[in-house]
């Protein structure tokens, strides 16, 4: 019975660090979890889908506050549930990120930024306002989750020594939710974003 015992807790502290190690990640894991969170949003609009299922996919990668803006602005209730449509102009998507070395992971303090240079991805009518776009995450009872999209990414966050990390959760940063407090900045802001039907024709 000790020996079994033993065994059990031996396993249990193993599995414990695994899943300390993910939650504290590296650079690839932070890239791989954005783009699977992307991923999640462009299915939304694939098939009518329950309120609490649409929901429980996007609480996966999002916090409750950053899920019920996007919901509020994206989602449409349908006969048979709710989806999601394609837009030109789509709020609280994620940014076309490039997923390779392109794609920067930056610590600062207690939040993680992903960002990328998206000026040479005008093309076309849509182009970025800010060369630097990006979103952030931070923890919520130990599990990294996305919290904001970054359509203007702060220099010191760019500007430090080095934009990756070795072992990779901001405040002052001018992002989405902010830009509404702003009726200009609101008006101008949509042509930041890439169609969503650009987006998902990439993949």
């Amino acid at each position: 019975m000790k020996i079994i015992i033993s065994t059990v807790l031996i396993v249990g502290v193993l599995f414990g660090l695994k899943s300390h190690v993910m939650a504290e990640g590296k650079s690839a894991d932070y890239k791989q979890f954005v783009k699977d969170a992307f991923h999640t949003q462009v299915a939304l609009s694939e098939k009518e889908r329950s309120l609490n299922e649409i929901k429980d996919m996007l609480n996966t990668y999002f916090t409750k506050d950053f899920t019920s803006l996007f919901l509020k602005e994206n989602l449409v209730k349908t006969d048979k549930g709710y989806q999601t449509f394609g837009s030109d102009f789509p709020l609280y998507y994620i940014p076309f990120f490039s997923y390779d070395d392109q794609t920067k992971v930056k610590k600062l303090g207690n939040r993680v930024y992903i960002f990328e240079n998206m000026a040479k991805k005008d093309t076309g009518p849509v182009f970025y306002k800010s060369d630097y776009q990006g979103v952030r995450l931070k923890k919520v009872k130990g599990v990294w989750k996305i919290d904001e999209i970054l359509y203007y990414v702060p220099k010191n966050i760019i500007q430090s020594p080095k934009a990756t990390m070795k072992h990779p959760t901001h405040h002052g940063s001018k992002s989405l939710k902010n830009s509404f407090l702003n009726p200009l900045t609101s008006i101008i802001l949509p042509i930041n974003i890439k169609p969503i039907w650009l987006l998902m024709s990439k993949f």
